[in-house]
């Protein structure tokens, strides 16, 4: 995957934390679904937000691998983390995570704005992905089950559809975004970051949209079972 979020990432703390995403929702509707599980992968630490979040508010001895394609990312996390967190520069779909955890296989691995997550909208519900070929998507899901034990959660973010608007941020800042979708559920969103007339920033996402029974039947391929679903998180089991 390309560093999809390069241009972005020095303003991405700001966005995010503006009321882009409720993270101590997330964090706590992840604890509760996780129980006893403490070995954890993340598909997509970003900058750590959900991450530190988690480690905040557990009472358990969290032991978190995060992974992320983008560098300056990765950096971010870092400096928000410290140790407290194996950070790796990892792509789903050549996964090594190397080197190996204290166990073998992962406990649960989750989502929440990363590679994948859900959409819902109206009653129906597609899964998202940066991933724009289907037989990438598979590769990619059938890295994760291979690095969770029999059993173990794929725990994956609902989030609303993503539509155009803009939103003032601290510091006189303006965050927009535009989003385009086609029949074939093949999307772009393109991120701005501008102080008055100024574009300080620019990033442009691809993501594809895939259809409820189509991503069921891409889980099952391979090897997650949905065992629970509700508006905050969905949580696959790995056969």
């Amino acid at each position: 995957m390309p560093d999809s979020y390069a241009d972005l990432s020095r303003y991405y703390d700001l966005v995010m934390t503006s009321g882009y995403y409720d993270y101590d929702a997330y964090a706590r509707a992840l604890l509760a679904r996780l129980g006893d599980s403490t070995d954890l992968l993340e598909l997509g630490v970003g900058t750590g937000l959900v991450c530190d979040r988690l480690l905040e508010l557990s009472p358990a001895q969290l032991r978190i691998t995060g992974i992320d394609h983008t560098a300056g990312m990765l950096e971010l996390a870092r400096g928000r983390l410290g140790d407290r967190a194996r950070l790796l520069c990892e792509d789903v779909l050549e996964m090594s995570l190397s080197p190996a955890p204290p166990s073998t296989s992962f406990d649960a691995a989750y989502s929440v704005g990363g590679v994948w997550f859900i959409i819902q909208d109206q009653g129906e519900a597609w899964l998202s992905s940066h991933l724009m070929d289907e037989e990438d998507n598979a590769r990619g899901l059938a890295n994760v089950a291979a690095s969770l034990k029999p059993g173990g959660s794929l725990l994956l973010a609902v989030q609303g559809p993503h539509r155009p608007y803009e939103r003032a941020l601290p510091g006189g800042l303006l965050y927009a975004q535009q989003v385009e979708v086609d029949e074939e559920g093949q999307g772009t969103k393109d991120y701005f970051i501008k102080r008055q007339e100024t574009l300080l920033a620019h990033q442009r996402l691809r993501f594809r949209l895939i259809p409820r029974r189509r991503a069921d039947q891409l889980l099952q391929r391979c090897g997650f079972t949905l065992r629970e679903s509700d508006e905050v998180l969905w949580r696959y089991v790995r056969q």
